[in-house]
């Protein structure tokens, strides 16, 4: 029986997943089917199974999911790999769309992940998907950080539940139909999940017109091709943005200190800076909007600049700095269009991340915490107390949305 080819493999991202992952298991996220299959094979072959862990996220939409779980699941304990099911719980849930289905299973994989002590999950997107999703960003009229494609190692795109948490994604070069025939020849199996061919979601009709360009003579090396060159340039640019951060932004608690004597750099820089710095100030998922930012960013520096708002966070002169913390209006509903943050009750002796923005571990039942002005308010049996006299853990996760912005997810 002869191993896959190790060649389908991206051995510079898989040294940087070990080197963050280093003595802890590699959580392999594994659907059953053919990319995710030989993936698993390939890191056993590579890594050994007492290495990793498969986790098979059950998205529980369609009749039979729970037995194709329960399918992935003995298929990866037949090559000695531990094996967990992870089922979404749609209570409650407003809507049940592809895209909220998506953001379900990143953050399923990334409570895994946390429960399991792992810090990178593996995933088997091929260069076919990278091909599909760069055709699919082209037409919705995607930048250029957009047209860079999926990462091979980033950051877990979801927040809070993603925080310290990587995706390593080893077989962007490999295409999908080499990785079917290495498992047909081994006779590995898999299974083929039904919503590959449901012509109702996007990727379906994207991946048959691709399909039609190749048999007409396009070659997708191209597209796979462009998006490494992008992804090298917006790895520059994320550099620098890093570096200019770390002149120019001190962390204090709840707020952003800029020093304007350090905001420099090119345009573009500074903008992708302000960028994380505003989505670290609002504790939001998503970064704000590309026009809007910059007209933003054009007026920071001027000396006569008053104050802005913008995607939940606020811009206020401090000084001769600029002090960036969260909208109070957003924060109680007032503004940004962004709903008033609900009280939240607090289980003991539980990390619960309220608003994004800062970590609570209560030492004592009754407590619960809720928005304050702009600050937070932590409440037990009438009583409130200051962060400081909280009996518990807190942590402001601030200092902690650089890092994970700078190494974008997809």
């Amino acid at each position: 029986m002869r191993g896959l080819s190790a060649a389908l493999l991206d051995d510079d991202a898989l040294a940087r997943a070990l080197a963050v992952s280093a003595d802890r298991p590699l959580l392999v996220a594994v659907s059953g089917g053919g990319d995710s299959m030989a993936l698993l094979h390939l890191l056993r072959e590579r890594l050994g199974a007492e290495k990793l862990i498969a986790v098979i996220v059950d998205h529980a939409l369609r009749a039979g999911s729970a037995e194709d779980a329960r399918r992935a699941r003995a298929l990866a304990q037949t090559l000695g790999v531990r094996a967990e099911i992870a089922t979404l719980d749609w209570a409650g849930a407003p809507r049940r769309a592809q895209a909220h289905a998506r953001q379900a299973r990143h953050r399923a994989l990334c409570n895994a992940a946390r429960g399991l002590a792992a810090r990178v999950i593996a995933l088997a997107h091929t260069g076919d998907d990278q091909a599909e999703t760069l055709l699919m960003r082209a037409a919705a009229g995607s930048n250029w950080r957009g047209l860079a494609g999926i990462a091979p190692f980033a950051g877990a795109p979801v927040w809070p539940h993603g925080r310290g948490l990587y995706y390593v994604r080893p077989l962007l070069d490999a295409r999908r139909l080499a990785l079917r025939g290495e498992l047909t020849a081994r006779g590995g199996a898999w299974i083929e999940d039904p919503a590959n061919s449901n012509r109702a979601f996007e990727r379906v009709h994207v991946r048959a017109r691709l399909a039609a360009l190749e048999a007409a003579g396009f070659d997708p090396a191209r597209l796979m091709a462009l998006a490494s060159r992008l992804r090298a340039r917006s790895a520059e640019l994320d550099a620098d943005a890093a570096a200019m951060i770390a002149r120019a932004a001190q962390f204090e608690d709840d707020a952003i200190l800029l020093d304007l004597k350090q905001w420099d750099g090119d345009p573009e820089t500074r903008r992708r800076a302000l960028s994380v710095l505003v989505t670290a100030a609002s504790g939001r998922e998503r970064e704000p909007p590309g026009k809007a930012l910059a007209r933003l960013e054009a007026r920071l520096g001027a000396a006569d600049f008053r104050g802005a708002c913008l995607a939940g966070a606020r811009l206020a002169p401090f000084r001769d700095a600029r002090r960036l913390d969260r909208d109070p209006g957003a924060l109680a509903g007032r503004a940004d269009g962004a709903a008033a943050m609900a009280p939240l009750d607090l289980p003991m002796g539980v990390e619960t991340v309220w608003d994004g923005r800062l970590a609570l571990t209560a030492a004592e039942s009754g407590w619960s915490v809720r928005a304050s002005g702009a600050g937070v308010s932590l409440e037990r049996a009438g009583q409130t107390v200051a962060l400081p006299a909280f009996p518990g853990q807190s942590e402001w996760l601030l200092s902690q949305r650089p890092a994970h912005l700078l190494n974008p997810g997809s």
